[in-house]
């Protein structure tokens, strides 16, 4: 016989039945258990939260290789660009200036100064004429000047510097063209890799899914709001969980969740009062912050969120889903940090869960 075997034989034995010591021993075994479960679910979390720092680095790593990549075009590039003039864009043109510089490049010394892109030609067309005979990009007006009152001084017609100072003029022009197209084209693209680390900025901080931010972003948000805390007012965490979610993946189909999941992501971006960030915390969790709750009362804005959600349908290939949400509530102490808010937070969420489900608790009701 085995220890609990044992154990239970002798709870069950008549003489020992309503002793002390065996209540005693009754409510070890329930806190046994539920120090069990508890530990469960702590693995859970922990996988999940192992899961989701494993797809955000290899999110971060292939944007990082895509950025890479780009980089790698730019630093091999040789010879120029076709940049329109105007709006200083590499010009869409199927490679009809590409054809016209190379062709220049082979035939002659000449170089092809700016062109522009359709939509800025169609632009220039309706600009007066008189508009348009300006100098060209990169030429010295002065100079253009002084060299047309050489050439129209008939006192120097005969001058033998005369024909010279025209070429060296006239190749002092052309590279001043040169230069300033090499500088549009440098300003375009530190432009466009500005934009580009804008982008990947934007795209490491987004969960692709909803729109909303992810975790990365949200876990910087917490550590800004707690190192603010002891200067400011405290912030608050709402842990936002889809009720019953797994149901939905097994009986519909992964794409079935993801479109509760989007239709859950605009409700909480519509409800979500000003200044706070609302997330995608992992799976079918999410996250709202909310930076000031002296102002905001954040239960009565949990419980407009779980109402709508409650009234509202995910659409998907023709049905109609209905959902509901459950909600966890913390306040975050100024002496602790947040992690422990949001493990406040997530132990509320729990015993909305388990008090039935498609509630709102606070940590601090239990």
């Amino acid at each position: 016989m085995d220890p609990t075997q044992r154990l239970d034989s002798l709870l069950d034995d008549a003489d020992q039945r309503d002793s002390a010591l065996a209540e005693f021993c009754r409510e070890l075994i329930a806190d046994q258990q539920r120090l069990h479960q508890r530990l469960e679910r702590i693995s859970r979390i922990s996988d999940r939260y192992q899961a989701d720092l494993r797809n955000t680095n290899r999110e971060l790593a292939e944007s990082n290789a895509r950025l890479t990549a780009a980089l790698g075009e730019v630093r091999t590039l040789s010879g120029f660009i076709p940049i329109c003039s105007r709006c200083k864009k590499v010009r869409d043109d199927g490679g009809f200036w590409d054809d016209v510089e190379n062709y220049l490049g082979r035939h002659s010394d000449a170089v092809l100064s700016s062109g522009c892109c359709p939509a800025c030609a169609a632009a220039q067309a309706t600009v007066p004429a008189t508009q348009t005979l300006a100098t060209r990009d990169g030429e010295d007006p002065g100079e253009s000047a002084r060299l047309d009152g050489i050439l129209s001084n008939a006192a120097w017609n005969e001058h033998p510097l005369r024909g010279e100072y025209q070429r060296l003029s006239r190749d002092y022009q052309k590279l001043g063209r040169r230069l300033h197209k090499i500088s549009r084209i440098s300003d375009g693209f530190q432009t466009q890799l500005k934009e580009l680390n804008l982008a990947l900025a934007r795209a490491s901080r987004t969960d692709t899914l909803t729109g909303l931010s992810n975790r990365r972003a949200l876990l910087e948000r917490l550590d800004e709001q707690a190192a603010a805390a002891p200067r400011e007012r405290g912030f608050a965490v709402a842990m936002i969980d889809v009720d019953h979610f797994k149901r939905v993946n097994d009986s519909l189909g992964h794409a079935a969740g993801d479109a509760v999941l989007r239709a859950l992501g605009a409700i909480l971006l519509a409800l979500a009062p000003p200044l706070a960030l609302v997330g995608r915390w992992g799976g079918e969790e999410f996250l709202l912050i909310v930076p000031d709750t002296a102002s905001v009362d954040i239960a009565s804005v949990c419980e407009r969120i779980r109402a709508d959600c409650e009234a509202a349908v995910a659409e998907h290939n023709g049905r109609q889903i209905r959902i509901t949400v459950s909600i966890g509530i913390a306040l975050h102490d100024r002496a602790l940090s947040f992690e422990d808010t949001l493990r406040d937070a997530d132990r509320a969420l729990y015993a909305a869960k388990s008090c039935g489900r498609n509630r709102v608790m606070a940590s601090d009701e239990l």
